[in-house]
């Protein structure tokens, strides 16, 4: 009973996290299409992105939440780190990362929240550090600040995140156990 409570709440979880998704990139595009900055790959991703959204939420309502929240997960990490890599910490874009973290610690659990916090502070670290090294040159600035100051900053905040929501997350869970018994 208490299993069946849990995964209703991660698939519900799961769905308007992906419904929320959705709304969100068709809303930045047509923000970029009465702008006039719209390009038709934008369009034709955004169209592929909702179809694999939509189908990582048939996934969840099928019973396989844990999954989906893993590949939903992944999905949200590669696209947060091309993001982050093409345009360096002057842009914005590593703050996603607190989306995967947030969801992993939700729906899978204090460690694997951590994990993805991890692995999103690996990707700053590495962007902040290729990118002063001269490795590569993102669209961005590029500034000893990157690696001074973003890189430890959005560390502290994937972290913390991650120990929050997944220490909340594991206390509710104890609690729906102890009183479902």
């Amino acid at each position: 009973m208490t299993q069946d409570w849990l995964n209703a709440g991660r698939t519900k979880l799961l769905i308007w996290t992906c419904g929320g998704l959705i709304a969100a990139a068709w809303s930045l595009v047509l923000v970029w299409l009465i702008s006039g900055d719209l390009e038709w790959e934008t369009a034709v991703a955004t169209v592929v992105l909702t179809l694999i959204l939509v189908g990582i939420g048939l996934l969840a309502r099928n019973g396989r939440s844990r999954a989906a929240t893993w590949i939903l997960v992944g999905l949200l990490m590669v696209l947060i780190a091309l993001d982050s890599s093409s345009f360096g910490l002057s842009s914005p874009g590593a703050a996603a990362f607190v989306l995967p973290v947030v969801l992993a610690a939700c729906g899978l659990g204090l460690w694997p929240g951590l994990g993805v916090a991890l692995a999103a502070t690996a990707v700053v670290w590495l962007t902040a550090w290729a990118t002063t090294a001269g490795w590569y040159e993102p669209y961005g600035l590029v500034e000893i600040s990157h690696l001074t100051f973003n890189a430890p900053f959005y560390s502290v905040v994937f972290l913390v995140t991650a120990v929050i929501v997944g220490g909340w997350t594991r206390y509710l869970t104890t609690i729906v156990n102890r009183f479902s018994d």
